[in-house]
């Protein structure tokens, strides 16, 4: 949370998150998406896995593992969306430790957790290389690494970063599928699972929680009403929006 003696970057992840955690914490998409029921699927974990969901988030994920019964620690930069995450998982009924930090740099020692998962959100990491390399120290042997995230063709992989950053600011870079499976598997991890498929959104479902009126929402309608960026991020007026469900084994 912001304070005086704290202050943040306005571009940064804790700005932005912090002006609009209240809506991800709300957000249907957020708390039950397709791509959280295909992630906890594809993991296929054992009961009672002990589990960290990085970039957790107000802690959607993480309490969806709860549910099933696993030991499930989140963690997350933003103080206000851990909160959030603590009154829901309260609300929820449903036990989680939540821990603040930041996950290229992981609290824990080698050979800690069943499996680790990030979903939406390793877009905005500084450095995804240095994440997977210590998701792989921080796993169990057989341990399991869990990412969902934006995604799209090559041929449309910067026009999707180049609207994101008008989008959202803190937006880092979103990479093809392709790109994904490569930085996991040059950390050592082995694929298992690999899902890539499109949903239609309306602009503004794609746009949320930006509003049209902001000066965000308007450089977005701006970018979008270009031939080289609509040709490769729309159709029929929708947004085209990717989406990756990859799983991949610590040897």
């Amino acid at each position: 949370m912001e304070t005086s003696h704290s202050p943040f970057h306005p571009n940064s992840v804790e700005s932005f998150f912090t002006k609009y955690h209240e809506a991800y914490r709300v957000s249907p998409s957020h708390a039950s998406g397709a791509d959280l029921r295909i992630l906890t699927d594809a993991l296929s974990l054992s009961p009672h896995s002990k589990v960290l969901d990085a970039a957790t988030g107000t802690g959607h994920t993480a309490l969806a593992l709860a549910a099933l019964g696993h030991e499930v620690t989140g963690m997350d930069v933003t103080d206000v969306m851990l909160q959030d995450a603590r009154e829901l998982a309260q609300d929820r009924q449903l036990t989680a430790e939540w821990v603040q930090g930041n996950v290229e740099h992981l609290p824990w020692s080698s050979n800690t957790f069943h499996a680790i998962t990030c979903r939406r959100a390793a877009h905005h990491f500084v450095d995804p290389g240095q994440f997977f390399r210590e998701s792989f120290r921080v796993l169990k042997p057989g341990g399991k690494l869990g990412i969902a995230d934006m995604t799209a063709p090559s041929q449309a992989i910067d026009a999707l970063n180049s609207v994101e950053r008008l989008r959202d600011s803190s937006h880092r870079r979103a990479m093809s599928a392709n790109e994904w499976a490569s930085l996991v598997v040059s950390v050592g991890f082995d694929i298992e699972y690999l899902q890539v498929w499109s949903e239609l959104l309306e602009p503004h479902e794609w746009l949320y929680p930006v509003s049209w009126e902001s000066t965000e929402g308007q450089a977005v309608i701006h970018a979008l009403s270009t031939d080289e960026i609509s040709q490769k991020l729309l159709s029929q007026g929708h947004f085209v929006k990717y989406r990756m469900v990859l799983v991949a084994d610590k040897p």
